[in-house]
């Protein structure tokens, strides 16, 4: 046989309208929506970040593919023989029955040295 006691007395209202369930169900309801919102928190910063990797990675191939044209075209030179003579005459070789004009700075003055005046006697 069970013996339990009336929580409230026939014909009365409760007084209270939140029970301990309704407080358990709410502090559940209230953790996992924390926990949502500091979850999108953390996406929201984790795509923040690779889309500055993103940009990063971007401005580097752009810098590396302007780098791999001037390659490809010192590499069509030095296949061509361009290259070659293109340092010859920077060396200061010239083709035969060609005529060479080298121009060069004017030189610096050099400072004139003051005469010193002779000892008198």
């Amino acid at each position: 046989m069970r013996y339990s006691k009336p929580i409230v007395a026939g014909g009365t209202l409760r007084a209270s309208a939140f029970g301990v369930r309704h407080a358990v169900i709410g502090l559940i309801a209230a953790v996992g929506v924390i926990w949502g919102g500091a979850s999108f928190a953390q996406e929201a910063y984790i795509s923040h970040k690779l889309s500055d990797q993103v940009a990063a990675l971007k401005k580097q191939n752009a810098v590396l593919g302007v780098q791999n044209s001037g390659y490809r075209k010192d590499v069509q030179a030095l296949s061509s023989g361009v290259a070659d003579e293109e340092e010859g005459r920077l060396s200061g070789y010239a083709k035969p029955n060609e005529k060479l004009y080298l121009v060069m700075p004017p030189p610096s003055p050099t400072p004139a040295v003051p005469a010193s005046p002779s000892p008198s006697r």
